[in-house]
């Protein structure tokens, strides 16, 4: 949760060329690299130093407006992101959520219809403390000191958890009482709440990864990025041993749990073992130690992990065993990070502390959403998916259904900036830009998409690779220009979409990957395009959430 908040702007990794991690294990639940890639970093097929060396590009390449008879600026370029050497830039994301390929309503979402199915029958209570101390870093360039700014974060969340029922993509349904964390960066505090509409929510786990989201709706990156949370209490069970186990037994945690219960996406060394310290009655005493070494969005990190949960036991079938049953736990744990700074978030050098009480089974509280954030009455309605959220326009002039593998390094009146990171490879970037409106009757043609865009690219330009122009189900007319050409010695393909509405309202579309990253990418660019909804321009005063900063 902490990294993701915030970001600073980006440049290359401070120590390019020195290798990631070879990740073993993803908490996922599959190897890092999919479809065809290679299970080791270190046999990807882009090095990290070429991956370093393209984020750079990304930072200083134009990226062409295709647009010339809009009468705008002849590029978007890179550097709306600015480099460090500017300083940190807290970018406060009001990231809101769903899916390419599916309809996206702009009405408002039912809380019932996100309630879990087993409402009203036995649960259990979970209340979760994180408090969090350090600072973040970035480098300022070679011969300069690394920026640094403090950090705090105090976070505090009450919730019921109770079976999903028929609902097979989710383990666990909660029904929210509180969830809100502040945080403090030199000083200046932010802070973020759960909205009442989505205090009913369900939460898959995906390997060893809990994704939240809603049955009828769609959270907001920011809410996503609130919930999730080391040693999310949906894991603990999986850290009871497998059979009984005596006093002073200690077993080894699972990589993939531990990269799950730390919120990491994969671990290559270290362990994290658990030790049966004593049994006093019905409970035992069981301790948490190991450091381990992973890796978060492609960047190395590295935990130190203390502390340990208290748990109800029963006798096993051996004399003197125990069976641990950590499902109903109350847990204490210090954690000490240092996480090197990355293509979408800041270095971490920190230290927190984790408290977590999840208790037996009681009846299901009534809702307090007294007790939450306003309702987002602009929350989007349509089939609730985990691992997307939704991103609205700070001035109402679109909504975003994506994928949350795309994070937002920029946005401001500028246009929004995003890349596509896949299980630590940095992918695309994209780049979203609302244009004046224009006549609904004579959107841009391909034609002229494609002269502005090779007049754009100028000497980068190679060829136009495709070429096309549809009509989407919701009358939003869309043109696609793909362009590959070279920047800076490497080959690389811009692919363009100009959507114009049935009121004459349009946006920019503009990716740019690198051709070996084509297979990975897919259709990634097309599913972003039918997950984007142009709206009528707003005051800003009138599309600002009402009292949920982000």
């Amino acid at each position: 949760m902490l990294d993701t908040w915030y970001a600073l702007t980006l440049q290359r990794p401070t120590s390019p060329g020195d290798g990631r991690p070879q990740a073993r294990r993803s908490r996922r639940g599959h190897p890092p690299h999919g479809g065809g890639f290679s299970r080791r970093f270190a046999k990807r097929q882009i090095s990290k130093r070429r991956i370093d060396e393209n984020a750079e590009i990304f930072l200083g390449q134009q990226h062409p407006n295709p647009f010339g008879v809009a009468g705008l600026p002849e590029s978007i370029r890179g550097g709306l992101l600015v480099r460090f050497g500017i300083g940190f830039r807290v970018l406060v994301r009001d990231c809101l959520a769903a899916v390419g390929g599916l309809a996206v309503v702009l009405s408002p979402v039912s809380a019932v219809a996100n309630e879990p199915a087993g409402a009203g029958s036995a649960c259990c209570r979970v209340e979760y403390q994180l408090a969090v101390d350090g600072e973040l870093f970035a480098s300022a360039g070679p011969d300069a000191a690394p920026l640094t700014q403090t950090i705090s974060l105090t976070a505090s969340f009450d919730f019921d958890e109770l079976p999903a029922g028929p609902d097979k993509s989710a383990a666990v349904g909660r029904r929210y009482q509180k969830a809100a964390a502040t945080l403090a960066i030199d000083g200046e505090s932010h802070h973020r709440e759960l909205a009442a509409d989505a205090g009913s929510l369900f939460v898959a786990v995906e390997g060893t990864t809990p994704v939240p989201f809603l049955a009828d709706g769609f959270l907001s990156r920011s809410e996503a990025e609130l919930l999730d949370l080391p040693f999310d209490p949906v894991l603990l069970e999986r850290l009871s041993p497998a059979e009984a186990v005596a006093a002073g037994a200690t077993w080894t945690i699972d990589a993939d749990l531990v990269a799950g219960l730390l919120a990491i996406d994969t671990v290559e060394t270290g362990s994290l073992r658990a030790t049966l310290e004593e049994v006093v009655g019905e409970t035992a005493r069981v301790s948490l130690e190991g450091t381990v070494h992973g890796a978060v969005d492609g960047v190395a990190t590295r935990i130190a992990v203390t502390g340990s949960f208290q748990a109800p036991v029963s006798p096993g079938e051996a004399a003197d065993t125990w069976k641990v049953a950590a499902e109903r736990a109350r847990l204490e744990v210090s954690l000490a990070e240092r996480r090197q700074a990355g293509w979408v978030a800041p270095g971490l050098d920190v230290e927190a502390t984790i408290h977590i009480s999840r208790t037996g089974e009681s009846d299901l509280r009534p809702a307090e959403t007294a007790r939450l954030a306003p309702t987002r009455s602009e929350r989007p309605a349509g089939p609730g998916r985990p691992g997307h959220v939704w991103h609205q326009h700070s001035h109402g002039r679109y909504s975003l259904a994506v994928d949350r593998r795309w994070r937002v390094v920029e946005d401001g009146p500028n246009g929004l900036v995003m890349r596509l990171v896949d299980r630590g490879m940095l992918v695309a970037q994209c780049s979203i830009l609302p244009l004046p409106r224009g006549d609904a009757d004579s959107p841009a043609t391909v034609e002229q998409v494609q002269r502005d865009v090779e007049r754009s690219l100028g000497s980068q330009f190679g060829r136009i690779a495709e070429a096309e122009s549809l009509s989407r189900s919701d009358g939003t007319r869309v043109v696609r220009v793909v362009a590959d050409g070279n920047g800076e010695g490497r080959p690389f393909r811009w692919i363009h979409h100009v959507l114009t509405d049935s009121q004459g309202y349009r946006a920019a579309v503009t990716c740019m990957l690198e051709p070996a990253m084509l297979e990975r990418f897919a259709v990634a660019d097309s599913e972003l395009v039918a997950g984007l909804v142009l709206l009528p321009d707003r005051p800003r005063e009138a599309s600002r959430p009402v009292a949920t900063p982000h």
